[in-house]
């Protein structure tokens, strides 16, 4: 029927089909149909990329905006209005004297070292005033000094650091900042219009699915509550996307044929994720949210290499429905003058809310095969270590 209408009943129409990869393969493309010509295929992932985050974000809001604009429980107007971006001083309670009490228990030792002198007496200084920019800031030093420590001086500098260093931290250091506050103090990290657009892995299906949850707050508080203000903060908006992040992974062995091993497979990898990114040091900052498979390490899951092992064979077949179903997401990875090209196998956005990650691309690791065999084959539990406990 579907083929009928686009080629027999509408010919001179040109036509938009959108479908998951993973529904019909390449069932849907009769025979004979040339690509370049007959048709053409274009993976939306590949389009967003390209031009990145920023396109998908407007043309997200706009999709969020027009919904609106057809329901009649809240007033109409844009989706954004109603998600509050900004943590207030009420947000953070008596988390910020949390945080001031554990900065100063981690750098004690560091009290007597001249070296960081300037730093602590800053930290000191930005500690009078409660605030979420002075809350990140107590983190970025914790972060930076963790750097320090475990740089090996060649030659004895007795010297003060500068206190210009801690202006000089980049964006990644700031990002790996702020989920360390989420992490450690349960702050709200996943909120706002951007970090949504962003959660919703350039699907327009997950963010909706997204989008309806906080809609159904909203409207709760203006139709249940009769609050006259729908508008949610950042805890309401953090806690119906976790909720739905944990839907959406309880749900991902009943829509997969290895549903069971493929979110073994997840779990582990995000285990594996929050141990590489709550590093003192935050070195992969502003975390890793993605592992790397090298060209040599694909190649052994080639057809023609997995005919001879079961565990090789299933591992292709799960790592295919992961990619098809959106919950892993492929980028390729030049080679460069120490590792050889491969493929980065990024968590989708929604399951790094749910194990407590970044949202931001960048950070991977390398695997093997064998590490990913393990990891399908047996349920992973959390590497038992405390959050921002300091390696030696």
């Amino acid at each position: 029927m579907v083929l009928e209408e686009l080629v027999e009943l509408r010919p001179a129409i040109p036509v938009w089909l959108a479908e998951r990869s993973i529904a019909l393969e390449d069932a849907l493309i009769s025979q004979g149909a040339r690509e370049g010509r007959d048709l053409r295929h274009y993976p939306m992932e590949d389009m967003w990329g390209k031009s990145g985050q920023h396109q998908f974000t407007t043309f997200a809001q706009s999709i969020l905006d027009r919904r609106l604009d057809v329901q009649r429980s809240i007033p109409a107007g844009a989706f954004s209005q109603y998600l509050e971006d900004q943590l207030t001083s009420d947000d953070l309670g008596d988390l910020f004297a949390k945080a001031v009490q554990v900065f100063e228990k981690e750098t004690e030792r560091h009290c007597q070292n001249i070296r960081y002198t300037d730093w602590l007496a800053r930290a000191k200084e930005g500690q009078k005033t409660v605030g979420f920019d002075n809350l990140v800031e107590l983190y970025v030093t914790r972060i930076l000094l963790a750097r320090s420590e475990g740089r090996r001086q060649l030659s004895l500098d007795l010297a003060p650091l500068p206190v210009e260093e801690l202006d000089e931290r980049d964006s990644k250091v700031l990002g790996a900042a702020e989920i360390f506050c989420h992490d450690e103090l349960k702050l709200p990290y996943y909120y706002g219009i951007d970090r949504l657009c962003a959660l919703a892995s350039t699907n327009v299906e997950e963010l909706l699915a997204i989008a309806a949850s906080l809609y159904e707050a909203m409207q709760a508080k203006q139709v249940l509550r009769k609050q006259p203000d729908p508008r949610l903060s950042p805890a309401e908006q953090e806690r119906r996307i976790k909720e739905t992040a944990k839907r959406k992974r309880d749900f991902i062995p009943k829509s997969h044929s290895e549903g069971t091993r493929a979110q073994s497979l997840l779990d582990a990898i995000g285990f594996f994720c929050r141990d590489k990114t709550f590093q003192t040091a935050a070195s992969y900052a502003p975390g890793v949210t993605g592992i790397r498979l090298s060209q040599n390490e694909l190649n052994r899951l080639r057809p023609e290499q997995t005919k001879t092992s079961e565990h090789y064979a299933m591992l292709a077949r799960v790592l295919w429905e992961c990619v098809a179903e959106n919950l892993l997401m492929t980028r390729d990875s030049a080679a460069s003058a120490s590792r050889d090209e491969g493929t980065v196998f990024y968590l989708n956005r929604a399951l790094c809310a749910y194990h407590g990650l970044p949202l931001q691309y960048g950070g991977w690791q390398d695997v093997s095969v064998e590490n990913m065999i393990g990891w399908m084959d047996r349920s992973s539990a959390p590497i038992k270590r405390r959050s921002l406990e300091v390696l030696r």
